[in-house]
């Protein structure tokens, strides 16, 4: 650059601009059209959504550690439900375990995770403590 240049500063306009196009796209929370989930493999309802916890969203891929995070810029949606801890869940928990897999009660197939010390959301945002029931392992109930 030369002397004779000039740098034109920002308006405030263009700043929010590019701030607006650099922020990750977080979609707005769904509202649930569905009752109940079922296990895919059995066909068995294990859940019904007012045992749902409700959880704030993260911002998506900035949330996680340098080495995880993904370069696309994809609308932030959550790969799991989080539940309350239920009596069928904790039956075939061993005594002492902090965290282990979420099985169907009646087939056994594999639905989920839990961690008395939490876990990670897909969004970004810290579950504690966590019971999360993946949502490929599961279909919805419809109202």
């Amino acid at each position: 650059m030369t002397e004779s240049e000039d740098i034109i500063p920002l308006s405030q306009a263009q700043i929010e601009i590019i701030n607006a196009i650099n922020e990750p796209k977080v979609s707005e929370p769904q509202k649930l059209t569905f009752s109940a989930l079922k296990c895919k493999k059995c066909r068995r309802t294990i859940i019904s959504t007012e045992d749902f916890i409700e959880h704030n969203q993260g911002k998506g891929q900035t949330e996680f550690a340098y080495k995880k995070r993904d370069s696309s810029f994809s609308p932030i949606v959550c790969s799991s439900y989080f539940i309350e801890p239920m009596d069928w869940i904790l039956d075939g928990v061993q005594e002492g375990e902090l965290e282990g897999k979420i099985k169907c009660p009646a087939c056994q197939a594999k639905l989920g995770n839990f961690s008395w010390a939490g876990m990670q959301c897909s969004c970004g945002s810290w579950v504690t403590p966590s019971f999360a029931i993946h949502r490929e392992k599961v279909d919805k109930v419809l109202r």
